[in-house]
């Protein structure tokens, strides 16, 4: 969903909402309080811009999206299908009917006399006083009380239609239905197709009008744009793709979501990211920098290439570092993306439903790799000698273990049979495999698969995320209990959560001799002997859920469910130097407020922790010559205060009496 408010233009997404202060050519995410899930819903009114957040319910902000307020007060169902606003007033439609704001959503009241209230409303429009509400099944109401009551309308329009869209101009009012566009200049009273122009089996679930035209997005035919009021359209896909996907559609392109016009553009919100128009529909061209790839699912890295896989559309590259990121989708024939991992020199892409694709240049171009798999890779593990792969499953076909030696020509069975539960987390060496699985259990094998031994020991019954094998450490990363160690291949298990303020671990990598943790929640943790403690590695970092790591020598990568981060390692070490007593500390010892002197305007993280290694304060913060931190709440006694500035941190001890 997208909508424009004060020259801002603001777009929903399954990973939240994102912001264009430049008419949708860049994006940026709020830092702000907004519950971060899948937006529903975006509309403005004059006094700022609504955000519907499933499950979670309307946001609102006046300040351009810099910090948002939860308005759900009155709502009975928090899931929004669609907002509108006639002058300051707001509607709101959810499955419990439409509801009626006219204080910024400060409070709702129902508003849905006249309208069966099992009948969703999925679209509005109003001419004038005349407010007209399009349903999904029940086809359009009007109300020239503010809702106060309804009535469906005549003139031809079709009773028991779904009415996806609706858009005025003037007393031309224009409904996208199932049965086609239908029609009226006389603000409602009377009805006509206009579908010319229109495949016969196409119809609008997008408008938005700009002075002159009327663009129409469709589910699979791109867009259309109308010059003559409605009574004419042309097909404007010029830029937009026809996708591979195996659809059984004429044509598969994106579906468009939501129109929204900003100045001279038009842009439309499809499932395959933002596009945008500046030449009314003639020209297409992707405008997602900042917005595409939000949810990653997948990271792998050499010191030549990152690759980063996203839920919805498909892979990315980067060969700067991060800098720069291009789409690299050219013969994948779906964009959902589960896993990836390179082999030599050979990338290779598990996609839902498609299986498994492989690239010998850079993600140039793919070609099926698939001989002897039963479905996509849910995880793949990479040694010296093979690629290993855990496969989706499904009801008929469980998950399963399979290995290549030719680069992903053909893929060989391990048998599994053995084991407990579902598998669903891999690592090998050439001469062991490891896997975990979805009830706590850890397995192992010696001879390929022919026998497995159950080394879970102690292990907690809760999914295991990641394996990760460093030397004779072997590191169970589990969704919710933290990470677990064992140096004797799982005859006795050490938690190793000292300094974790989450538990849910979503990886594990190493970089030169430092272990890196990925939490769901609370950003990234480094150790710096092996898991015994960690500390938080979240300098930059502005989304906390993180559910993978990669590194290609120079950056450590986190992906998260808004994008990609990166942050630079110092060459050779990681982080240049950890010192137990390099800061000046004033007062110390101290009754509460403690000052600390920093040499440059930099943006720190600071963490204090106690001797048992629990995380009680941290909050990063930009500080120029002089920063302070006020512990006077916490109990007397001995802390560590750690400040990490890029790449270093420094550490000093905190007295508090």
């Amino acid at each position: 969903m997208v909508s424009t408010s004060n020259n801002y233009v603001f777009a929903g997404s399954n990973n939240g909402i994102f912001i264009s202060p430049d008419s949708g050519l860049t994006w940026i995410t709020p830092s702000s309080n907004i519950s971060k899930g899948a937006v529903s819903a975006v509309a403005e009114n004059g006094n700022g811009v609504f955000a519907a957040v499933i499950d979670s319910g309307i946001y609102f902000s006046s300040n351009n999206g810099l910090s948002w307020s939860n308005n759900s007060s009155g709502l009975s169902n928090l899931y929004i299908v669609t907002l509108f606003s006639v002058d300051t007033n707001m509607f709101a439609a959810s499955g419990d009917g439409i509801f009626f704001s006219s204080n910024n959503g400060g409070s709702w009241t129902l508003a849905n006399n006249g309208i069966p209230s099992t009948y969703l409303a999925y679209s509005f429009a109003n001419v004038g006083d005349t407010i007209f509400a399009g349903t999904y099944g029940m086809g359009l109401y009007f109300s020239t009380d503010l809702g106060g009551s309804w009535s469906s309308v005549g003139g031809g329009f079709p009773a028991s239609s779904f009415v996806y869209a609706l858009t005025a101009i003037g007393d031309t009012v224009l409904a996208g239905t199932n049965s086609g566009v239908y029609r009226s200049v006389n603000g409602g009273i009377n009805w006509s197709l206009s579908n010319t122009g229109f495949p016969s089996s196409t119809w609008a679930n997008s408008f938005v009008v700009k002075p002159g035209y009327i663009f129409a997005g469709t589910y699979s035919e791109g867009v259309f744009v109308s010059s003559d009021n409605g009574n004419n359209w042309t097909q404007k896909i010029n830029g937009i793709p026809d996708l591979p996907f195996p659809t059984g559609l004429p044509h598969n392109y994106p579906a468009i979501r939501s129109l929204s016009e900003s100045g001279a553009n038009v842009l439309a919100a499809t499932v395959n990211g933002m596009y945008i128009t500046s030449d009314n529909g003639n020209t297409w061209t992707e405008s997602n920098t900042g917005i595409l790839a939000t949810n990653i699912m997948a990271l792998a890295a050499n010191s030549t290439v990152v690759f980063s896989g996203d839920e919805r559309t498909g892979v990315y590259a980067t060969m700067d570092n991060g800098n720069s990121w291009s789409r690299t989708n050219n013969g994948l024939t779906y964009y959902d993306i589960i896993a990836l991992a390179i082999k030599d020199s050979f990338t290779f892409a598990s996609v839902d439903h498609q299986k498994v694709f492989r690239s010998n240049d850079n993600g140039n171009t793919w070609v099926s790799a698939n001989t002897g798999l039963n479905g996509a890779a849910l995880v793949f593990s990479v040694d010296s000698s093979r690629l290993l792969a855990i496969t989706t499953g499904g009801q008929l076909t469980p998950r399963a273990l399979f290995q290549t030696i030719d680069k992903g020509i053909t893929w060989t069975a391990i048998p599994t049979t053995s084991l407990s539960s579902a598998p669903c987390a891999l690592a090998s060496t050439p001469g062991s495999i490891y896997v975990g699985t979805d009830l706590g259990k850890l397995f192992y094998t010696n001879n390929n698969g022919a026998s497995w031994q159950d080394i879970s020991g102690t292990l907690p019954t809760v999914k295991i995320n990641t394996i990760f094998i460093k030397g004779n450490n072997l590191f169970v990363a589990t969704d919710g209990q933290g990470i677990y160690t064992s140096t004797n291949t799982g005859t006795t298990w050490t938690t190793v959560n000292t300094g974790l303020t989450n538990n849910t671990v979503k990886d594990i990598k190493e970089q030169n001799g430092i272990l890196y943790a990925a939490t769901w929640g609370r950003g990234v943790f480094a150790s710096y002997d092996m898991g015994a403690t960690w500390l938080m590695y979240n300098v930059g970092l502005t989304n906390f859920f993180v559910r993978n790591l990669a590194s290609d020598g120079i950056n450590l990568y986190a992906g998260t469910d808004a994008g990609v981060h990166a942050t630079s390692l110092a060459p050779g070490s990681g982080v240049a130097e950890k010192k137990e007593a390099g800061i000046k500390l004033y007062p110390n010892p101290s009754s509460g407020v403690i000052y600390f002197s920093v040499p440059d305007d930099k943006k720190i993280l600071i963490t204090v922790s106690n001797v048992s290694g629990e995380i009680i304060y941290d909050r990063e913060e930009s500080f120029r010559d002089i920063g302070f931190i006020d512990l006077s709440s916490k109990a007397k006694g001995i802390y560590i205060l750690s400040l990490q500035t890029g790449n270093e941190i420094v550490k000093g001890k905190i007295v508090l009496q």
